[in-house]
């Protein structure tokens, strides 16, 4: 049960060739983890990548491999039957942008077929060099217009909707607020916080191409602590499964 990223061990996750591929129920998840040009000195990548693979083996999705965004041929063959790719990656908005169209192919490509891609916190600025990521997401990072408060408990408001897909109350989480997002008109605001009297998106749904696979995007996730929250732990995983089609509950544990 471990993956190796980069020179990093990430343990509580299964190998892509596992016997674990065939159980009932558990979707074939891909933790994209940002490294290199994939990266900023901002996020720890690497460990909360860890604690979201602990988060999905503890509550049933028992087949998860973790690949960097620097191993092109790992992420080509693990993609390879995937239903689900979370991507927890970056880039560093004061370096010129990396190429990242090989990537963007393999995500496309995934979605196009009807797999389902759940982005997490600073994703959204992962592969800004490719429009095809923002139209995918259904939204993106503005450089010189978006932005986040100082880092604190933050208050994450569920967003009036009809056919909002998650139920949740209000919460509040130590985490990163991030404002003045780009969303499309056909992205679906889930939640929502209030910076300076007007509400911002910070998680939404983009299920517009009724062909290809469900998108989420989860504004939260900075660090660990926002991983630990049971408040977040509900909606994170309540988006892995509403983006991978499956009817595995959030208190289903992993089998002995």
């Amino acid at each position: 049960m471990t993956d190796h990223v980069g020179n990093t061990t990430i343990t509580a996750v299964t190998d892509v060739d596992s016997a674990a591929h065939t159980s009932a129920g558990s979707p074939r998840i891909v933790l994209l983890v940002g490294a290199g040009a994939h990266s900023d000195p901002w996020h720890a990548l690497t460990a909360t990548s860890q604690r979201i693979a602990e988060l999905l083996y503890d509550h049933g999705f028992t087949n998860v491999r973790a690949v960097s965004t620097d191993e092109h041929g790992d992420f080509l063959k693990a993609m390879e039957g995937a239903d689900v790719l979370i991507t927890n990656a970056s880039s560093d908005l004061s370096e010129a942008s990396p190429d990242s169209t090989a990537l963007v192919d393999v995500i496309t490509s995934h979605w196009h077929r009807g797999g389902g891609v759940l982005a997490s916190h600073s994703s959204t600025l992962a592969f800004r060099d490719d429009p095809r990521w923002a139209a995918l997401l259904g939204g993106r990072w503005v450089p010189g217009t978006t932005m986040h408060p100082q880092i604190g408990t933050s208050l994450i408001q569920a967003a009036p909707h009809a056919h909002n897909p998650l139920t949740f109350d209000d919460f509040t989480v130590y985490d990163e607020r991030y404002t003045h997002l780009e969303t499309s008109t056909q992205a679906q605001i889930l939640a929502i916080h209030t910076e300076d009297g007007m509400t911002h998106p910070l998680i939404w749904a983009n299920n517009a191409h009724k062909n290809y696979g469900r998108v989420a995007y989860d504004a939260l996730g900075h660090g660990v602590e926002s991983y630990d929250s049971p408040a977040h732990q509900q909606v994170f995983l309540s988006l892995v499964r509403w983006v991978a089609g499956t009817s595995i509950t959030a208190g289903q544990k992993a089998p002995a």
